[in-house]
């Protein structure tokens, strides 16, 4: 096995050299390894428990052979016992199409540096059976070696289709792929199939990515998963991790693309029925619930309203909303109904900007007011901004209660 490493540690020498590193990412050099953790992440499933207790019953089922030969392969991988190869071909009398025996022996040539010979039996296992996993994992191995791309999408989709288990080993080695343009556009068709992996493996990049950028090229360069109530779902949750590691540009353009999503909404404050549904995550208004101070969407006809309340002795942020406004002067129009608020009650608006230290405040206005109109501006070097609403129920024994009709922001002049 050794041996074997060297020669791997030898191709991606010749690989970089080349320039086709990319590659790389997909293979699971050292198969032995990463099949043996894949092989005890899902034992029980993908092999018999106890095949020498079996074998004690039945010394010459084919199954029970291959699963033992399995195991002995695995408590020495880097030399493997005799026995392995002795178990595997009596497997293969009892049982000529046993795929698993099969793979066991190219392993063994493998580890022994004979690849060629290790391809012949790897290859005829994966003839008789797509659903056995350590067979595709060795050939995702040699497609990579190749610089394969498509055919090493091949292999992955077989053994994701066939063996969802073996997400554990694949999902991280994809996440890493994708940053190479050409491993994306191959993942296109993958990406779009209706039956495929695809959402999971979304899901699993989408909270484990550590390149947020090359995950939302994947998706704009795709377009992301085929079933539109799917892809929402998926998009939203990008672009909540996007927004919360300040990825601000990317949170806009996976937003740009979403069904349904209008270039107006990312510069405005209205209040609107995705908001209501939570359709775009973080590019809409947020509201921030508890006990004491909150709020909640209604709708009049095609009218949606926020109604907010808080508590007496309470003072804190109920709702925010995230804007792209460029520099320059704004006006803030707010319409507010049945206003019921104790002594020293309030509504804040506020806007921060979040690219400055500590999330500076750009601007505050208090208002009780049925109708407020406030002009702000905003700076250079503000790209993104946070309009926040801050509800107070002041000192008194009543609190406040509010319904916010309206809310507009339009530049002056």
């Amino acid at each position: 096995m050794a041996r074997r490493q060297r020669k791997s540690l030898a191709i991606l020498d010749t690989v970089k050299a080349i320039g086709t590193i990319r590659i790389a990412t997909f293979s699971i050099l050292g198969v032995a390894g990463a099949w043996f953790a894949f092989a005890l992440a899902v034992s029980g499933v993908a092999r018999i428990k106890a095949p020498a207790a079996a074998l004690a019953v039945m010394p010459g089922e084919s199954i029970a052979l291959a699963s033992r030969a399995d195991q002995l392969f695995f408590a020495s991988p880097q030399n493997p016992p005799p026995e392995v190869k002795r178990l595997a071909l009596k497997a293969l009398e009892s049982q000529p199409i046993n795929p698993k025996a099969l793979r066991l022996l190219g392993y063994i040539e493998d580890a022994g540096g004979n690849s060629s010979k290790a391809e012949k039996y790897v290859r005829m296992a994966a003839k008789l059976s797509r659903r056995e996993a350590g067979t595709q994992l060795w050939l995702i191995e040699a497609s990579a070696r190749k610089g394969d791309i498509r055919q090493t999408l091949v292999h992955y989709d077989i053994a994701l289709r066939t063996k969802p288990e073996t997400q554990t080993v694949l999902f991280p080695r994809l996440v890493n792929a994708i940053e190479d343009p050409e491993i994306r556009a191959a993942l296109k068709p993958y990406i779009r199939s209706e039956n495929g992996w695809a959402t999971s493996f979304l899901s699993f990049a989408i909270n484990n990515s550590k390149d947020l950028p090359v995950l939302t090229r994947l998706i704009l360069e795709t377009g992301g998963l085929s079933d539109p109530d799917e892809a929402r779902v998926q998009e939203a949750a990008l672009i909540g991790r996007l927004v919360f590691e300040r990825y601000f540009a990317e949170a806009r353009q996976i937003f740009l693309q979403m069904p349904r999503a209008q270039a107006s909404r990312v510069s405005s404050a209205a209040f609107d029925a995705s908001d209501r549904d939570a359709l775009f995550g973080a590019i809409g208004w947020q509201l921030i619930n508890d006990p004491d101070a909150g709020g909640g969407f209604t709708e009049n006809g095609k009218r949606v309203a926020l109604s907010v309340f808080a508590n007496s002795s309470t003072t804190r942020p109920i709702a925010t909303k995230l804007l792209y406004l460029k520099p320059r002067n704004y006006i803030l129009d707010v319409k507010v109904s049945n206003i019921d608020r104790g002594s020293g009650g309030f509504m804040r608006w506020e806007l921060r900007c979040p690219d400055a230290a500590g999330g500076k405040i750009l601007w505050s206005v208090d208002s009780v007011a049925a109708s407020l109109k406030a002009r702000f501006n905003i700076p250079s070097g503000c790209p993104v901004q946070y309009l926040n609403l801050i509800a107070s129920g002041g000192n008194g024994q009543t609190g406040l209660e509010a319904t916010i009709r309206s809310v507009a922001i339009s530049p002056e002049g």
